[in-house]
């Protein structure tokens, strides 16, 4: 009997519920919770809807330019020296565009040449026009009249310029002062230049708070990514061209020399009949035949280079120019304003919740 009262004791108790710190939530409880918050809600949305508005309306307009453009991918030499090869590989799925010749630069690695130092220094001393000022400024410029401010003089007076680490630059290196390296920054933020690999189209995109200077960047872009390529491919073909126009023009000045002492020593020696007047004036015509026949080969070696020059020239075809943009592509004004209400009721929310369930949990 003992047993069996206290295993019914014990079952009595096992069939009490335990105590947990489970919280029930319905939807008619979520729908009171707003309803009594509704005011926290539109204040704090209202709020930060009004800051958002300020802020859209006042904040730096920005302007964006693009340019297309179709480079040369492979040259011709080389797609003609790989002949049926080039068919094979393509059969085969492998770009033969890509394996040309060594003087070539790759198009993907274009993005890299936009993005480097020497192009934001040279964009940075290009004149262009602004169209809210009407005058022709650099871009330098430009940029230094855009940041003064007062929060910006602070900030100066705050970082003012250090000395230069090496003043006589025995190092060969590009030292930048702080103001440079910001400016260069800003080159490389505001100039992005992709490449399209299932296309081979380069496009460029800028972006400036003014339209015109906006065009003026994507434009100058272009003619200094052509430039650099067509250096890059043509730099050894140059090198070739002018040292036959050197060599060209020593063998000229030589050819001219004999041509007129074998003439000479014919109108002095015209009526000698001597082996030895014979014997010299072989020599000299042997001299203007050798200087003849260098000349004419060299002047052949100069116009093959000429030729190699042209060819080696890569073709850029615009497919779109760069225009002048008529509407402002930032700020996103209403988008900023309903993403301001939209944080702002979180947050009213977030307060409310706060305030009304996790506050009184740590007060208990």
């Amino acid at each position: 009997m003992i047993l069996q009262n206290q295993f019914m004791q014990d079952s009595t108790l096992n069939t009490n519920p335990t105590p947990t710190n489970e919280i029930e939530i319905s939807l008619a409880d979520i729908i009171h919770f707003f309803k009594s918050n509704l005011r926290s809600m539109v204040l704090w949305g209202a709020g930060f809807g009004i800051l958002g508005a300020i802020y859209a309306f006042t904040a730096q307009k920005e302007f964006e330019s693009k340019a297309v453009v179709l480079p040369e991918i492979a040259s011709s030499s080389a797609l003609t020296k790989m002949g049926g090869l080039g068919a094979l590989a393509g059969l085969a799925g492998i770009d033969i565009s890509q394996m040309n010749s060594t003087e070539a630069i790759r198009p993907d690695l274009y993005p890299s040449v936009t993005q480097s130092l020497p192009f934001a220094l040279y964009l940075l001393e290009q004149n262009v026009f602004v169209s809210s000022t009407q005058k022709t400024i650099s871009l330098k410029n430009y940029f230094e009249s855009l940041n003064e401010s007062w929060l910006s003089k602070l900030l100066d007076s705050e970082n003012e310029e250090k000395p230069k680490l090496d003043p006589k630059q025995s190092s060969q290196a590009v030292e930048l002062t702080l103001k440079q390296e910001a400016l260069v920054k800003q080159i490389q933020q505001r100039v992005i230049t992709a490449f399209d690999r299932k296309t081979g189209i380069i496009t460029i995109n800028t972006k400036m708070p003014d339209p015109v200077v906006a065009a003026t960047v994507a434009r100058l872009s272009v003619e200094y990514l052509k430039e650099y390529v067509t250096n890059y491919r043509t730099d050894k073909a140059r090198k070739q061209l002018a040292f036959l126009q050197k060599q060209v023009n020593e063998a000229k000045d030589r050819y001219q020399s004999s041509e007129a002492a074998l003439a000479n020593y014919r109108d002095r020696n015209g009526f000698l009949v001597m082996n030895s007047a014979k014997i010299t004036e072989q020599r000299l015509q042997s001299e203007f035949m050798l200087a003849q026949n260098v000349y004419n080969g060299l002047v052949q070696q100069y116009e093959q280079a000429r030729i190699r020059v042209e060819e080696e020239t890569p073709v850029f075809k615009m497919l779109e120019p760069a225009k002048i943009p008529l509407k402002k592509s930032e700020p996103k004004r209403m988008i900023l304003v309903f993403i301001s209400l939209i944080l702002g009721s979180l947050i009213g929310i977030g307060i409310s919740i706060y305030q009304k369930i996790i506050m009184p949990k740590f007060t208990k």
